[in-house]
């Protein structure tokens, strides 16, 4: 089949299958472009962080998973036995930015912004410019609009206390489906080859000087009379597991907890 007639799930398994040595730019990414651009285009529009269809979103969900195999090429690690596909990262950027995707560099560390992937000396070089500093970026941000789509891999280093270097690096991060360097989990997790595509995109937004963390949750994490859940998380802890994916600094058990319902509006300045 001619690659610019994929389906989502027909380019994730042919991205997974490629021949290594084959040229997966040109023969399945930039044929792609053009027929996902219209659409991503028209939803840009959508500025709102208000419910959106779920056929929507559903579609959203399958643009992150082909989005997050195609990261493993910038990722170390032995969390996932596949090796990642043979991409540049200019072709990367070609491909997503080709879809509609706006890059962003952010220089000041925000969970929002960025996912950790290490905790690493500070070079000394400069200055800190906060509790928490950007040492490295692995692969860039992505936002469609106000829309965070993939945050940025980075490298970090912090004042003490800041965060716990070991929980940081390698507590469980949800809303993963991939990533080499950690263990992770997904709401699809558990699914057959087919159901596991209707999984819904977490929405995280940019409203003025606010930060929306998923938008789509039910419980308000900013609500004082917030009953605890059965999983014994402290609502500072809630928050820290919605806001970086993953603990950071909590020191309870990581695995099997369920943030998907959870959102919360935060300051733009919020590390």
């Amino acid at each position: 089949m001619d690659a610019s007639q994929l389906s989502h799930v027909g380019l994730f398994r042919a991205i997974l299958s490629i021949d290594p040595q084959a040229d997966l730019f040109h023969e399945l990414l930039s044929p792609w472009i053009a027929g996902e651009r219209e659409w991503l285009t028209a939803f840009e529009q959508q500025t709102s962080p208000e419910p959106i269809e779920i056929d929507d979103s559903w579609r959203l969900y399958a643009l992150s998973r082909i989005n997050q195999i195609l990261l493993m090429a910038f990722q170390r690690g032995t969390h996932d036995i596949w090796e990642g596909p043979a991409l540049t990262m200019p072709e990367y950027l070609a491909f997503m930015t080709g879809l509609g995707f706006r890059a962003v560099d952010e220089p000041a560390y925000s969970p929002f912004f960025h996912e950790i992937v290490e905790v690493v000396e500070a070079d000394g070089t400069s200055p800190r410019q906060d509790y928490i500093d950007l040492e490295r970026v692995d692969w860039p941000a992505l936002m469609l609009g106000p829309m965070m789509f993939s945050r940025a891999g980075v490298a970090v280093s912090c004042v003490s206390g800041a965060l716990q270097p070991e929980i940081a690096t390698s507590s469980t991060l949800y809303w993963a489906h991939r990533r080499k360097y950690r263990p992770r989990e997904d709401l699809a997790d558990g699914w057959g080859s087919n159901s596991q595509w209707a999984t819904q995109f977490r929405r995280d937004y940019i409203l003025g000087d606010k930060l929306l963390f998923n938008a789509d949750g039910k419980y308000d994490l900013n609500d004082s009379g917030l009953r605890m859940r059965e999983d014994g998380l402290t609502r500072a802890e809630r928050i820290e597991l919605l806001t970086h994916g993953c603990f950071v600094r909590c020191e309870k058990p990581d695995n099997d907890l369920d943030p998907y319902s959870d959102r919360i509006l935060l300051p733009r300045d919020f590390q």
